[in-house]
């Protein structure tokens, strides 16, 4: 599918808009930049919307300068302008830039302190990424099914299993216990924090199974010195794949 033409100078902001979401879908930089002179010229450049989506182009493109200039030159920015800015210098790890557009957030959600804590993750500070969420629970920020796989990747790399265990009761608050994907990540927290015997419930609770389920609960056993346990899991997974 090709980028569509770039709309005339009379166009609406809706046009400009459509336009440039095709640009980001296609990541078609060339068109993009010739929209955003476009938007100037015909002076709907202080539009957020259509800023938030100029922004999202120059990030995914890799062009993180022209984003920042973006964000810099809007007249209004709402939340969602924050946290693209934001989540773009995390995954960049450019944490500097990250942490000072974080503290310069009039409005902090979710997706503000969650960027932060996948950014402090991929940089291997975990013990940052753990502070990050018992600072986001002392402020009463929502905590989602994000930020819970996060926190408890967080937790099983530094083996913080008293931190763990409070993220599982956030995970039993919130309901998301029967997410595979979370359910996964609280059996490898107990796993890798010294609690195997927890990490079996966790595992036999798990009612759809997966392949990461199975090899976390095998390497488990391996871990304890239980090779024949290894193998009967190894035997039942089979089992489960046909």
């Amino acid at each position: 599918m090709e980028t569509p033409k770039p709309p005339s100078l009379a166009a609406s902001s809706d046009s400009y808009a459509f336009h440039l979401q095709a640009c980001l879908r296609k990541r078609d930089l060339f068109s993009g930049k010739s929209i955003h002179a476009q938007i100037i010229k015909s002076g709907l450049h202080f539009g957020v919307f259509l800023m938030n989506n100029l922004m999202s182009l120059y990030m995914k493109t890799g062009y993180s300068l022209d984003a920042h200039r973006v964000f810099e030159e809007m007249p209004v920015r709402n939340t969602l302008s924050w946290n693209a800015i934001l989540s773009a210098y995390a995954k960049q790890g450019k944490f500097d830039a990250a942490r000072r557009v974080f503290n310069e957030m009039p409005e902090r959600d979710s997706v503000s302190w969650t960027s932060m804590i996948v950014g402090y993750n991929q940089m291997g500070r975990f013990g940052n990424a753990i502070q990050m969420f018992v600072d986001m629970i002392s402020d009463g920020v929502t905590v989602t099914q994000f930020t819970i796989t996060n926190i408890l990747s967080a937790c099983a790399a530094v083996k913080a299993l008293d931190v763990g265990r409070k993220v599982h009761s956030f995970v039993v608050k919130l309901a998301v216990g029967s997410y595979v994907s979370v359910a996964n990540c609280l059996l490898n927290m107990y796993a890798k924090s010294g609690d195997p015997r927890t990490a079996k419930i966790v595992f036999d609770r798990i009612r759809l199974k997966n392949t990461s389920s199975w090899n976390a609960m095998i390497s488990l056993h391996m871990q304890c010195g239980r090779a024949d346990l290894a193998l009967d899991t190894i035997s039942m997974g089979l089992i489960w794949r046909h």
